[in-house]
């Protein structure tokens, strides 16, 4: 696994994303919650925010994430759905 300087000097990303580095983490309610060492982690009453600060080619994005405590769907599900309604609006179906 490349080091943090040189997967930025390959990229021009500093924080880049390493699955195999994530750490998993059961719930009480049995859920696995996700965390990357490079993020910060707050829950709040009703959600859970992630942030994190990504150097792309010389620009600072400050990424923050907000997840629900009680979700409508998984992420994959509301992908789905908005790849079915792109191909819905093309007169296409999936």
């Amino acid at each position: 696994m490349k080091k943090d300087y040189e997967e930025y000097r390959d990229t021009g990303v500093l924080g880049g994303y390493h699955p195999e580095m994530a750490v998993l983490q059961e719930q009480r309610g049995g859920e696995v919650l996700t965390t990357f060492r490079d993020t910060n982690y707050q829950r709040r009453e009703d959600h859970l925010e992630s942030q994190r600060e990504m150097l792309i080619r010389g620009k600072v994005f400050h990424v923050t994430s907000v997840f629900p405590s009680q979700a409508i769907a998984t992420p994959t599900d509301k992908l789905l759905s908005l790849i079915d309604a792109e191909f819905a609006d093309q007169g296409h179906s999936a």
